[in-house]
């Protein structure tokens, strides 16, 4: 009877170590060089949001994740994603870690880049 009351507690606690409440970054959107011209500024209070581990860009105004992505053990991630700005996708670049860090975007169907950096 212990036995089955601790594997319930480990069960339960584990579950609760899941669920974590979402938390956000606001960032600030950065062309790279030489696309300013020809790509979307990225407008509308941009932030990254965190929940459960992934990672997903959103906007203020839109109800829709641009891109969301789950990052390794690290907390890195490099790959190409599907992405609600492109058809093809986009190209996500994490560096390690566990907050608010830069991050680097490429749409596969355009030449544009970004550089997401928290404010």
């Amino acid at each position: 009877m212990k036995i089955h009351g601790i594997v319930a507690l480990l069960v339960f606690a584990s579950g609760v170590a899941f669920a974590q409440p979402a938390r956000e970054w606001p960032i600030t959107i950065e062309h790279a060089p030489g696309n300013a011209s020809s790509c979307a500024p990225g407008a509308g209070n941009p932030m990254i949001r965190v929940t459960d581990g992934a990672l997903s860009l959103r906007f203020a105004a839109f109800p829709e994740p641009i891109w969301t992505v789950t990052p390794a053990p690290d907390g890195s991630f490099d790959a190409v994603v599907p992405s609600y700005a492109d058809p093809n996708g986009a190209r996500i670049t994490v560096p390690a870690g566990t907050g608010p860090r830069p991050i680097s975007t490429r749409q596969q169907s355009h030449p544009c880049g970004y550089r997401l950096v928290p404010k």
